[in-house]
């Protein structure tokens, strides 16, 4: 089984990638395991031009940056997990900018508008089991909600399953709480395994 951890913070030794290799750390013993930090590739914004919409068996995008290859990693992988701190009580600039660009990923075959309850979606990722990581410095209650709910959405309009979203708050150097927590990272551990034998 091959599980992709995605790294969206814009620094290689910060909290979310030590939490990743964390994870990476309990389960490469079992599985097949790969860290992608998006900080190494050059990955641009969408440009809104629809022109991945014209093609049907590939992503199909016109930028001739590193979003298209990373995109076929998320296509070969079995469980996704994308890790971010958190920004502005969203993903980071770079997390947001891969997960717009996983619209050449999702074909919209039809309907009147985008609504996704109205249109019939094709994914290149439908059903895959996805999962989110999130570093905060501060508390995970009022501060969390919206990137949490940010990514409910991502899931249904990408066809995917959450399997779970993972905080890990009081990731700064002068707290005196835990930064990286047992518990969580054992549930974690857990959810993987279980969906390893479905």
């Amino acid at each position: 089984m091959k599980i992709l951890l995605v790294s969206g913070s814009p620094r290689k030794r910060g909290n979310t990638a030590k939490i990743l290799e964390l994870v990476s750390n309990k389960i490469k013993d079992k599985f097949d395991v790969q860290i992608c930090y998006l900080a190494d590739y050059q990955v641009n914004g969408c440009l809104g031009c629809t022109r991945c919409q014209e093609v049907f068996d590939k992503p199909g995008c016109i930028q001739k940056d590193d979003a298209e290859k990373l995109l076929y990693r998320l296509i070969d992988s079995d469980i996704i997990l994308y890790g971010t701190p958190l920004y502005g009580h969203s993903y980071s600039g770079q997390l947001k900018l891969f997960l717009d660009r996983h619209v050449a990923l999702f074909k919209f075959v039809s309907g009147s508008d985008k609504a996704v309850n109205e249109m019939e979606i094709r994914s290149f990722i439908s059903g895959k089991p996805v999962g989110l990581i999130v570093s905060c410095q501060g508390p995970e209650e009022q501060n969390t909600e919206l990137i949490k709910a940010q990514f409910d959405k991502f899931c249904e309009s990408s066809l995917t399953h959450c399997f779970g979203k993972y905080i890990f708050p009081w990731c700064d150097s002068n707290s005196k709480q835990s930064k990286y927590a047992d518990e969580t990272l054992q549930q974690i551990i857990d959810d993987i395994q279980h969906l390893s034998v479905m």
